[in-house]
């Protein structure tokens, strides 16, 4: 199971068909059986808390959960009370119809529309970065109609945001817990690594225990949630094996071999 955290009382959860089995479920009983449902989603908060400090004292109050490709699950657990939920989406959506009031004026608008050329351009492109900000809610809390007319006037940008989808400024790699990616062959591994965005190339250290390869990867540097649970699917998708990190660094350096200390991907996708 792969966990984050969305806010305090929210957490989501990547997993996979296999999984469900080892903990004594079974996936078309889950979908019909809600008492079975709630011992599941229990069991999942109760796995949570290994890796994950979050506020559980409401209960579980709500899921969603999503299939993915690879028999793979993506839920969603919220122990929020269902009006402070909304009240939240309330407020979210209220700052993202102001913001986008402030950045798409008529005058703005005008103002392209005379424009010709590759001005033209750069002017609609800088419109399109700070509607796709907005509604991805990349938007500073202490940010003022003002200062965002001021802006959009000058340099609009909207992408260089630090805030992410849930209002906070902290990073989501911060909240992303580290993984095991345990692959049977040198070959896949390479493969993995090489078709991975530059941006994907997390801090890692590769080690050899045994037949296998142990990848240890670190997403403090994550920029979205989104770019960690591709990285595992792609991953499980050329045969890697994910599991967190527990002791693992001590034992593979007692036990197996260091290939790699220090940015194992990257040295990986050169190859």
């Amino acid at each position: 199971m792969f966990f984050w955290k969305i806010d305090d009382e929210t957490i989501r959860c990547l997993i996979n068909r296999q999984e469900i089995d080892s903990m004594g479920y079974d996936l078309d009983t889950l979908s019909v059986d809600a008492g079975q449902m709630e011992d599941f989603l229990e069991a999942i908060v109760q796995s949570s808390r290994e890796y994950i400090d979050w506020d559980t004292d409401n209960g579980i109050q709500n899921y969603m959960a999503r299939a993915l490709p690879a028999d793979q699950f993506l839920i969603t657990i919220s122990c929020t009370f269902q009006d402070e939920i909304i009240d939240r989406n309330l407020e979210q959506i209220q700052h993202m119809t102001d913001a986008l009031a402030a950045r798409v004026t008529r005058e703005r608008l005008e103002g392209i529309a005379s424009l010709s050329g590759d001005e033209k351009e750069k002017a609609f492109m800088d419109l399109a970065k700070d509607l796709h900000a907005v509604c991805s809610g990349n938007i500073p809390e202490e940010e003022t109609e003002e200062q965002v007319v001021e802006d959009s006037r000058q340099a609009p940008s909207g992408g260089n945001s630090t805030a992410d989808s849930t209002g906070s400024d902290s990073k989501p790699g911060e909240t992303l817990p580290d993984r095991k990616l345990t692959f049977g062959s040198m070959e896949d591994l390479i493969t993995f690594a090489g078709m991975l965005n530059s941006r994907m190339h997390y801090r890692s250290t590769l080690y050899r225990l045994e037949d296998q390869y142990e990848l240890l990867v670190s997403f403090d540097l994550c920029e979205k949630d989104a770019d960690a649970v591709a990285f595992v699917l792609a991953a499980e998708e050329y045969g890697a094996h994910c599991q967190p990190v527990h002791y693992d660094r001590s034992y593979m350096l007692e036990h197996g071999t260091c290939i790699l200390r220090e940015n194992a991907i990257s040295m990986l996708a050169s190859l």
